[in-house]
């Protein structure tokens, strides 16, 4: 009867996890683990099959040992040993009867072997449940066995499935290795072994991260589960009212069957319930490991049970009255007085919070209460203060003070405007406590009705906008209204003009004409019809093949139409070209030129006076001359007998005044003539003299 009701608790944990499920690998294989003690090594292992557990039971086990390490050194041939001498298997029926007196787990075990029925459940042995039972029955007695041997290792000796080496010596280290004894055409069932040596001892780690949570006469203990799960399979909570003497809350281990390979629980939990809230408590944790060792208890987490708070306020009431003080009252069962310390009253902007305690210390008993720092919107909630326990809060209530002043238009209205048009506006914040936003408003021309830019309310002070730089308008005007949390409107804020940036060239000025009049250049035109035209650039350039340049020769400020030039060269040719120049320093597109030829006076460019000495003993003819021209490029002189033509005789530099004919014949008259040449490419009138020789 003990049996089947251990049976029914950790089966039911089992079900209920789907850890029975069935291998579907077509072989099995055993797996093994070691445990070194002071003066012997443990080990224990299992199969991964049901089939292959029944086939092992029936056929038994080997295990060898291998001496692979001594003194620290590889042994050049292992030394192997067979250290049972016959097969490794379940001990007969009859052995179980001592050890199943005292142990539980034993009795599971047993009846998982031998029973000729394995009941698993409470329910009928007829239709559907009969069938899955049948079905199962094997899986069932493979898991639930492995289970029991995990927390009872005399147990898993009787049943062939653990062993305990005390040959071994310290000095050495062993490789174990157990092997099937079920013939391979039955099922193959693939060894395993453990390395293992006494220095491989360690002590049992200690439970840490324990965590307990005190209720209404229950606690819920938590655990860290996940650093440990390598150590420990099963777990005894131990609990003690003096802080001495512990007793187990279960006489049953606790066990996780709730590990997901991809998500596995990182901690354990177990709920145990009080027998009143007024005991202190100490709970502490130890581990069980697979070879059935306890493990050291974990450092013990102390509380008591907790007076739950089952009552909550309701506020029932709530007035302004003519003097802006809120009147409270609330609902409380009096039988909760006694469960708490007073109460608090909570004001928030919005129904769902935050809120902070305006009022506190508000007696068990009382159930009104006066407020006078009220906001234009306000939520209140009372909350009861539990002695122990959860407090408990009632539901938000909605309160809002008659308001109809509206607040002050805003000041400081300011901002800039970049080149692609981008409005940066701020302005100084409203400083009444119940300021909800603005209104930002924008008008294209002076005096127009402004347009608002913000569909509801501009909760900062400042905005950004953006408007067309390439519009007609080149000035923007902006105002800016504040609203309060009842949505009273202020008056407009003082209109704020922004001029936008002049990105638009202005139109050209045209030139229309033209005089030339004693070597002065007369130059009408068109201006610029822009009103925001600063000045008009007149620029000027001789026109030759290798001049490209421009020279400013005028700045002229609207609405000037003409200009004289009276530095011009006469016999040079020159291009006039008009700019207009914007106050943001834009300047016009260049229009076609205007080209100015101005007529060369020769009797401006003439040598003033040419005259010859002639000497005979010396056989030559001295020229000389003069002249008031400081612009000479050179001199050219003519030369040929009277009667026919004069032919270029000499070209001579600027600052010559005199040349010899050296080469005269006697008798002969001569013609000499001279004429300048001008930097401007002009040449003056020629000076014609007769030499006889």
């Amino acid at each position: 009867m003990r049996a089947k009701i251990i049976l029914r608790l950790v089966l039911f944990f089992l079900l209920l996890t789907g850890s029975l499920s069935a291998q579907r690998k077509d072989t099995a294989r055993i797996q093994v683990m070691a445990r070194a003690q002071q003066h012997s090594v443990l080990l224990r292992w299992a199969v991964t099959k049901a089939s292959a557990w029944k086939l092992c039971n029936q056929y038994g086990f080997e295990l060898w040992r291998f001496t692979v390490l001594r003194d620290g050194k590889v042994l050049s041939k292992p030394e192997s040993q067979l250290l049972n001498t016959q097969p490794i298997k379940p001990q007969p029926l009859l052995a179980w009867q001592e050890i199943c007196k005292k142990d539980n787990y034993a009795v599971i075990i047993a009846q998982a072997i031998y029973g000729k029925d394995f009941e698993v459940s409470g329910g009928g042995n007829n239709g559907i449940a009969q069938l899955i039972n049948q079905s199962q029955e094997l899986d069932q007695r493979f898991a639930l066995s492995l289970y029991a041997a995990d927390n009872s290792f005399e147990a898993a000796k009787m049943a062939g499935w653990a062993y305990e080496d005390n040959t071994v010596k310290p000095n050495e280290k062993y490789l174990y290795r157990v092997r099937s004894l079920a013939p391979a055409g039955r099922m193959r069932i693939d060894s395993s072994g453990a390395f293992i040596g006494l220095a491989d001892r360690k002590e049992l780690p200690k439970p840490a991260n324990i965590g307990a949570v005190f209720g209404d006469k229950n606690v819920i203990l938590s655990w860290d589960y996940s650093l440990l799960k390598h150590y420990y399979n099963s777990w005894f909570i131990e609990r003690s009212k003096d802080g001495v003497n512990y007793e187990r809350a279960s006489s049953l281990p606790v066990t996780n069957f709730n590990g997901k390979e991809k998500k596995p629980s990182p901690r354990m939990y177990f709920i145990d319930s009080l027998q009143d809230n007024n005991t202190v408590y100490r709970y502490r944790v130890r581990g069980v490991s697979p070879f059935g060792e306890p493990g050291p208890p974990s450092d013990p987490v102390t509380g008591k049970g907790k007076h739950l708070l089952v009552y909550t306020p309701n506020i029932r009431s709530n007035a302004v009255n003519e003097k802006g003080v809120l009147e409270l009252g609330w609902e409380f069962e009096t039988a909760g007085n006694k469960l708490i310390k007073g109460f608090t009253l909570n004001q928030a902007e919005k129904a769902d919070g935050p809120y902070k305690t305006v009022m506190s210390n508000i007696t068990p008993d009382q159930r009104t209460l006066l407020y006078d720092h009220l906001e234009p919107s306000n939520y209140f909630t009372i909350t009861a203060v539990a002695l122990e326990g959860e407090s408990s809060t009632s539901f938000p209530v909605l309160v809002q003070p008659v308001d109809s002043i509206p607040p002050a238009a805003p000041t400081g209205l300011t901002g800039t405007i970049d080149s692609n048009g981008v409005v940066k506006l701020s302005w100084a914040a409203n400083t009444e406590k119940d300021i909800l936003g603005y209104k930002v408003f924008r008008a294209n021309m002076a005096g127009e009705e402004a347009a608002s830019l913000v569909d509801s309310v501009w909760r900062r002070n400042t905005f950004r906008d953006s408007v067309g730089i390439q519009s007609l308008n080149s000035k923007v005007y902006y105002q800016v209204r504040a609203l309060d949390k009842r949505y009273n409107q202020s008056d407009f804020s003082a209109v704020f003009e922004l001029k936008k940036p002049d990105v638009i060239p202005p139109t050209s000025p045209v030139l229309t004409g033209y005089k030339v009049a004693k070597d002065i250049v007369y130059l009408s035109w068109i201006p610029s019809t822009d009103a925001d035209v600063a000045q008009q650039l007149l620029y000027r350039k001789t026109v030759t093949a290798a001049n490209t340049s421009w020279e400013a020769i005028q700045k002229l400020t609207p609405p000037v139409n003409n200009f004289a030039d009276n530095t011009v060269t006469p016999g040079v040719t020159y291009a006039y070209l008009l700019l207009a120049k914007d106050s943001s320093g834009l300047e016009s597109k260049p229009m076609q030129p205007l080209t100015v030829s101005v007529p060369y006076n020769p009797s401006k460019g003439m040598v003033r006076s040419f005259n010859a000495q002639v000497n005979r003993q010396e056989r030559y003819i001295e020229l000389f001359w003069k002249d008031d021209l400081a612009d000479v490029v050179e001199y050219q002189l003519y030369k040929g007998e009277k009667g026919q033509p004069v032919t270029l005789w000499k070209v001579l530099k600027p600052g010559t005044n005199r040349i010899v004919d050296n080469q005269p014949r006697v008798n002969t008259e001569y013609q000499y003539s001279i004429r300048a040449v001008l930097n401007s490419g002009a040449t003056g009138s020629s000076k014609l003299i007769n030499v006889q020789y």
